[in-house]
This record gives C-alpha cells, structure tokens and sequence, in this order.
C-alpha cells in the first residue's frame, strides 16, 4: 500500500494528513500533515499528530450486540430494528421514530439517514450534534443572506488587516488556523482582536483583549454599528444596491447602542480600549470576524452573529478578500451535515419545508412521504423521548448523556424510551450503555467517505486499515434497516461512492430548480468511482468537473445573495445584557474544549502524551472568587444549579486562575463517568435554548460550589478496584506504560478500611510544604504490585516515574528511590507535541536568562551599581532566550497550541531573574566577573 491521503477526525479546519505504512511501530504506519492539502499545509495539531494512537480502543465493539450483552449477527440486528421501526410507525405515526446524528460522520452516513427518516419514513426528526454548537451561526446566516452560507475562506484571514476573535478560544479549538493568523501578523502587521469574558491562550496571544461583561456580545456589536453610522464610515452604495431592513436597523441599535462610554460601562471595559477596537474596525477595509462557541452556545447566540454581520454588511464588507463574517465551525464534518439536510429544520441541499422544494426532492427520491415540517431539534427530541412521544430513535456516532445539558434528564429519556439503538466504535460510551441494540460503527482510519470543512472544502477521507470484527460503515447499516424495512429500491449502495454521486446529482436538479442557492455539487455529479476514489481537496460550489482541486471562491461577490429579493437582510437585534446578581456561593459556569482532548473523550481519554496536560476534572476559578468562597487551591467541590434537582453531582478540582473574570469558572467539556466518578459539566445545566436556532446555552450558567471535605486523598499505582465503596473521587489516568488512580475519600472509616490492607510496607514522609504523605507498598512475591500515595491534601508527585516501580523487587535501593521522587514532587506538562513540562521550560530559561547576566556583569565597568545591571538586562534578552528554549525543547513550535502557554512559563522565570539580579552583588560574584573581564 502506497501514501494514503486523508483528513483528521477532528476539529473542523479540516486538515489533510497522509499515512504510510512503516514497520517501525507496533501501529504499523506513520503519519504526517498533507502538505498539499489547502486547509493545513503539511500542520498539525497535538490531536492530529496522536491520532493513529486512538486506533487502539480499550474497549473497542466490534459486533452487535444486544443490552443482554448476548453478541448477534448483522442481519439479526437489521431484522430486529427494521421490524421494530416498522411496528412503532405502524402504531404511533412516523413522528414517534427519531435519529440523533454526528458531525463525526461522514457525508455518505448523513445523506442516507436523512433520505430514510425525511423521505421515507416520513419524519424530519432527525437532529445532529452540530446543533450544540453550530446551528446558532447557521440561523444567522439563513436570515442575513437567505442560505446557510460561509461566505470566505481561509485565505482570508491571511489577506485581512485585522481579526476580530469573538467567543473563540481559537489558540486551542482551531491551532492549525490560528497559527496561520500569527504568521499573518509576522509577515503583514496583521491586528488580532479577542473578544472573551477571560484571558483565554488566545486572548493572550492577541493585540487587543476586550474581556467583556458575560452575555453582552450583541450590545458590543449594536454599539459598533451605531458608531460606523456615526463616523460616517457606512458604505452606503452597497447598502442601498446590495441590502434591506437597514434604516430600522440602525434605528433599532441606535436605541439600544448611544455613547461609547455608557456602552463601555454596560460591556465593563475601559473607554480607550472600547474606542480603540471600534476604530480598527471602521478604518480598515479588510476586518474578519470569526465567531465559535463563545457566541454560538448562548441564549442570544443568533441575534450576536447578526449583530456581527449587520456591520460587515454596512462596511459592505462581504465576499471580498480578507473580509466579512467566518463561523469557525466545531466538528470535522458539521458542514457536511448541514448540506445533507442533518438538522432538524433543514431538506437537503439546503432547502426548507415548501411545497415547491419538498416536491423537488421527492420526484427525485421518487417518494410521496416527504418530511412535511421541521422537526423537534435536539433538546427537544429528548423531550420527546421523555414524555412518550418518541418510541425509537438511532442515535450514531455521539454521546448525548454526556454532551447534551441537564445530563440527568438525558438517561432518564433513553432509559424511558422503549427502543434504543447505537451506532460506536465503543462499547463504553455512556449512550452505548442505555443501547437496546448496540451496532459497531467504523471509526476514523476504516471508513471511506467525504467530509467538508469550515471553508466549504470537501475532502475525502479515506480508510487504510481493514475494519477489525464486522464493524460496518454507517450508510451500509442504515441501507440495510431501509432496506429491510420495504425501500430496497431506493437504498441499493453498492459503495460510499455511489452515495455521493446521488447526493452530488440531486445537489444539480436543485441548482436547476432554485438557481439563486448557492450551494451546488453539479460538477461532482457523474463521477467514476475512480474519479470518487481519487478527488482531490474541492471547495463548492463546484458547478463544473474543472472545479476539482480548484481555487478557493468567496460568495456573494456579486452582491447577489439568496432571498427572495435577492438582497443580504440587516436583522434587528436585541442586546438585552441584564445579568441578575449572584447569590453568595455561586459562580457563572464556563464549558468548552481543553487544549489537548475532544469532546467526551472516548477517543482522547485514553491517550497518555493527551491527558497529562489536564490529568483530572479541574474548575478555574478566579482568586479573589476563591476567597469570597472560603476554597483554596486544589479542594475537591461538588457543583449544581440551585433551579435543578440533582441527586448524583458534578465534582472537579478547584484551581486558582486569575485569566477567569470574577465570578465566572471555567471547566472543559469533556469529562465523564467514563474517566471520573464525578459528572460531567453539563450535569447543572439546565435545558434553556437560543429561541431561533434551538442551540443550547450552555455558556455562563450560575452554579453553587460545595466544598467536599476529603479525609485522605492521593494516587494509586498498579493494582486498583475503581469500584470499590467509599470512593468520592475517582479518575483514571492512562499512563505512557499503564495508569493510575486519583482516589478520594469523603469517609473517615472508608479511607480507615483502605489503609488497613495486609501484606504492605507502610510508612509516612513529611515534606518541607508541612504535608505528610502516606506510603503503602502492596507487595506480593517481593514485588511490588500496588503503590498508594495519600495525604490530606493533594498529592503530587511524578505519575510516570512512580509507576515504573511496579512489578520491581521492592528492596532497601526501591524505597530510597520511591522517597527520592516523592521528595522532587511534578511538573505540569505544557507542551503535548514534545512531553516538555514547566520544569524542563524554567530550567533551560535559567540557564539561558543566567548566561546572558553573567555576559552583562562581566561586562559591567561599575560592579558596585547592581541596578545599572540590572538595566543592561532588556527584553530583547529575554526574547532570546526564550526562543533559544524553544529551539532546543521544540515546545510550542509545532502545532502552536500551546504557545501562550510556553509563555507564561518563560514570564514567570523572567521576572524571578529580574528580582535576582536587582539583589546587591556578592565580592565573589564581583571578584568573578572582573577576572571574566581580564
């Protein structure tokens, strides 16, 4: 087998890798980023680099089975769902049949789950997870510009004069691009702007931080079109010839939106810095703004995106170079699902639900029971599985138990509906546990399929390893239920090919139909197999086969958008930033991704260079926030909403972290029952939606913080029964060679029973810091099979290091060795590219920063001014040193996430420096540097 180019998994810049084989692993191959593809250029990120370490699964399924556990056969599957889909239509009507799809599909999956429940079940509810974070941006596109259109593309943000970052934390979600936008500033003086509640690694990457009031986007942007108008920077031609709604527009913010200091008051920002960004803004005429979750997962998550584009519209700023609104979209193949009709209140090709467009599709399906309104979108379809109305649902490729919000009210709507199917590549998925049929899905490096990025490229990913056990394609398993269920005429897919080239040429008759979409695949639509198997990297619309690999486009160029009279509509917006005052002992909870894992980790999790940056549940909360709540660093917290009755709570490690605003915690999305007794962070969260895309809002929420008052605590090496009673907290950790347990006890004779095991060396080591940490050796044999660290407080100590003692002979040469590394404690990893940590950083900062006083004092005419040396000590040696730190360590050099980071690390070193060379010389030191001089 040759070179194999494909795409990553993840995060949707949609970045191209290629794989070849290579005996120089126990994988089997190697893998690298395509440096031809057009999204990535030959980078990637820590994620993308690790991904062929997700191929082995710890508990990878690999044929159906039933909740039983009893393993059947395909075709014994496909009978028991087509017959029970069947039978639930029969009794209760389409509409009580669901699917509950994935951007971690692939567009062949979409298209067939969506022919099948749309057109020939007859029912549109058929939501994806995309609508937990895109569907926001995708309605504000549909009501500016007629179209769920991204109008640039990548390129762009390297031709633009200035980035506007809104609710992007891009540094972490979207490194490869970001990194593109540094480079940008290297080479043309571009200016990045963040617009975040807290000082994100973004943000601290950026020209200029505005850390607004949680919840007041929208006003921002009310307010900068009010001052476009004011300044007399409109374009107003493009306005008159190119749009509409724009004079009660203005009229509508100009009531909301008056003088730069009362909105500066309302955003909670300096009046220097509010001006300074709404002056780049009206004097450039190449400004993006991109916008992610940060806006998306809000209550007015589509009014802020038409807030944004209202004033790219009046600087007439659309569909030109280096300009306009750029919707950073979440998941690898998220666009793919919104072209496939994948949400709810969407057909196919970007139609909606009017007669002329669902009779299109249905003479082209040649089916008479098309989907005749939206469906119930995400939260709401859960809803409906809670309250009887929906009987079945298929649910492929997430974990809904854990990424949905009010994550109790999630299980019991599965545990209450009376038909469950799963599509996974896991069997220990939360969702796959509440499965009635569990089905093994292909996972990323088997299927072969398309996916589409947030630039409108289509990429082909292509599968190089055969699927292990009978783990099927998606599109295959829904063909086959369709099939089985009397539609076999219209499923026959001999390969994911031909599912494209029907997608692609239904993509043309659309065309035909409703010329003024701009969506259209007419030039993939006869494609050979051998053309499908070999298409290159291909933006849409692709209205001819010479489109293929070809330039990149930017829409509505012309001024032609997609509504009815074809003119971009400015939207009113309401910028109602009213946050009511906490309670004491609650904080505004902040979600979102950590930089180094995705989504529920079922993929990541068990990764080690990928779970030591963040090795358990943490919660960020600003100090003077700690304070007012009487916690200090690292206690153990339960944490709810005060409107929610819950029973089994959240619990995270609290940390101090001054990059928080006040009042606000931050915790990643990610964790799970899976890894962690504690529930996830959308276990508080109650169910609120965004009232025109249904999105979730899950940013901001108020939760009250419960310190867990922990008897012992620490961390367990080798031998471990995570099930064990008394345990309160409890994460497992995947280490380069095994894991380890971080345990807690809340119980005074739990923690008692699990010190008295028989058969240990046990002994106590006080540390300088006043912390005594109990040891336990299990021994069996004269080896060593378990080791427990525990203490009151926090144990820290290095994991790898620790657990390459297991399975050693314990002697006297062990336990000195064991005393020596609790002794030297850990370093946090900050570099998941290298495995560089903090120490490794400040020590070669030292030797680099001392290196460069020792030069200046040896220099130095006068030794008795230590501040005159002090003085020779500049920036421009600290800029050096840190780059020679890079150079030799490689940290933050490669895919760049964790420059901020990197940073920091070298900051904190630096101004340790400064306080040491301001201290007065010793004789020595001087007797030293003048022989150096002589």
């Amino acid at each position: 087998m040759s070179n194999i180019q494909s795409s990553c998994a993840y995060c949707g810049v949609g970045c191209g890798i290629s794989v070849t084989p290579s005996s120089l692993n126990d994988i089997g191959f190697e893998l690298e980023g395509d440096r031809t593809h057009p999204a990535n250029k030959g980078q990637l990120c820590a994620k993308g680099e690790r991904l062929l370490e997700s191929l082995v699964q710890p508990n990878s399924l690999r044929y159906p089975k039933y909740k039983s556990g009893k393993s059947v056969a395909w075709p014994e599957a496909i009978t028991t769902i087509a017959d029970t889909f069947k039978q639930t239509i029969a009794q209760y009507g389409p509409d009580s049949v669901a699917f509950y799809l994935s951007g971690q599909l692939l567009t062949e999956d979409y298209y067939v789950a969506n022919k099948l429940a749309k057109g020939f079940i007859g029912t549109a509810n058929v939501d994806t997870n995309s609508r937990l974070c895109m569907s926001s941006a995708v309605s504000a596109h549909m009501r500016a510009y007629g179209e769920d259109v991204v109008a640039g593309c990548y390129d762009d943000f390297e031709q633009a004069q200035v980035i506007v970052l809104v609710g992007s934390n891009a540094a972490w979600t979207h490194p490869v691009l970001f990194q593109r936008m540094i480079k940008a500033r290297q080479r043309y003086g571009t200016k990045i702007v963040v617009i975040d509640p807290a000082k994100t690694a973004t943000a601290s990457q950026a020209d200029l931080h505005l850390q607004i009031a949680p919840g007041t986007d929208t006003l921002l942007f009310n307010g900068l079109l009010n001052f476009i108008a004011k300044n007399e920077a409109l374009n107003q031609p493009y306005i008159d010839a190119h749009t509409e709604n724009f004079t009660q527009t203005l009229a509508h913010v100009a009531s909301q939106a008056t003088d730069v200091e009362t909105l500066a008051q309302a955003l909670l920002v300096p009046i220097a810095q509010l001006q300074d960004f709404y002056q780049l803004f009206i004097s450039h005429a190449k400004v993006m703004t991109a916008s992610c979750q940060g806006v998306n997962q809000s209550i007015a998550g589509t009014d802020t995106s038409n807030a944004i584009i209202n004033c790219h519209l009046a600087l007439g700023q659309v569909g030109k170079e280096g300009c306009g609104f750029f919707s950073l979209t979440g998941q690898p193949n998220a666009m793919g699902g919104r072209e496939v009709g994948g949400l709810a209140t969407q057909l196919a090709c970007h139609m909606g639900f009017s007669e002329p467009e669902r009779q299109v599709l249905g003479d082209f399906w040649q089916s008479e029971v098309i989907a005749t309104d939206k469906g119930l979108t995400a939260v709401e379809l859960f809803d409906a599985m809670a309250d009887g109305t929906i009987k079945a649902v298929w649910i492929m490729g997430t974990n809904p138990v854990v990424s949905l919000p009010n994550t109790a009210k999630i299980t019991a709507a599965l545990e209450t509906c009376p038909f469950v199917v799963v599509s996974e590549i896991t069997q220990d998925s939360a969702t796959a546990q509440l499965a009635d049929v569990l089905l093994p899905a292909q996972g990323w490096s088997e299927k072969c399929g398309t996916v589409t990025n947030s630039e409108r490229v289509i990429s082909r990913q292509r599968g190089f390893i055969q699927a292990k056990g009978t783990a099927k394609a998606d599109w295959w398993a829904l063909a086959e239920v369709a099939k089985a269920m009397g539609f076999e005429q219209s499923f026959s897919f001999k390969n994911s090919a031909a599912v494209f080239k029907e997608f692609a040429q239904l993509s043309k008759l659309v065309k035909q139909s409703f010329p003024g979409k701009q969506f259209d695949l007419s030039g993939l639509a006869d494609l050979t197999d051998e053309q499908y198997d070999e298409l290159l990297p291909t933006q849409w619309p692709a209205a001819n086969h010479g489109a293929i690999g070809g330039n990149k486009q930017r829409l509505f160029a012309d001024g032609i958008f997609a509504t009815a009279s074809s003119k971009a509509q400015f939207i009113e917006t309401t910028a109602d930033c009213q946050i009511a005052p906490l309670p004491a002992g609650q904080v505004r909870l902040n979600s979102g991704r950590s930089r180094d894992q995705w989504h529920t980790m079922t993929r990541t999790g068990h990764i080690a260079a990928l779970r030591a940056s963040i090795p358990e549940p943490v919660i960020a909360v600003h100090p003077s926030t700690l304070a007012q709540l009487k916690l200090i660093e690292d206690d153990l917290v339960t944490f709810a909403a005060p409107n929610l009755s819950i029973t089994n709570f959240a619990v995270a490690r609290v940390v101090a972290d001054d990059s928080q605003a006040p009042d606000l915690g931050f915790m990643s999305m990610h964790w799970s029952e899976q890894f962690s007794l504690g529930k996830g962070v959308n276990t508080p969260l109650d169910s609120q939606f965004d009232p025109y895309s249904k999105q979730p809002a899950f940013k901001c929420q108020p939760v009250s913080l419960t310190k867990v008052a922990v008897t012992l605590q620490g961390i367990v090496f080798g031998l471990h029964d995570p099930h064990m009673q008394g345990l309160n907290w409890n994460v497992q950790q995947t280490l380069t060679t095994g894991s380890c347990y971080h345990i807690g006890f809340e119980n005074t004779d739990a923690a008692f029973a699990y010190q008295s095991t028989v058969h240990a060396l046990k002994w106590t080591i006080s540390l300088a810091s006043q912390q005594i940490i109990h040891v336990h050796c299990n021994i069996s044999n004269g080896l060593l099979v378990s080791l427990k660290l525990l203490s009151r407080t926090k144990v820290a100590v290095s994991l790898e290091a620790m657990n390459l003692l297991i399975s050693q002979t314990v002697d006297v040469a062990l336990m000195r060795q064991l005393h020596q590394l609790i002794k030297a404690g850990n370093s946090p990893l900050i570099c998941a590219c290298t495995g560089v940590t903090q120490a490794n950083i400040e020590y070669a900062m030292l030797q680099k920063l001392d290196n460069a006083v020792f030069s200046k004092r040896a220099l130095a005419s006068d030794f008795t001014s230590a501040t005159a040396i002090n003085t020779d000590i500049t920036q421009a040696d600290f800029d050096k040193a840190l780059d020679e730190t890079q150079t030799e360590l490689g940290c933050g050099r490669q895919c760049g996430s964790c420059h901020s980071e990197v940073g920091q690390c070298a900051n904190d070193i630096w101004h340790i420096a400064l306080a040491e060379i301001t201290t007065e010389l010793s004789e020595q030191e001087r007797k030293s540097a003048q022989e150096e001089v002589a």
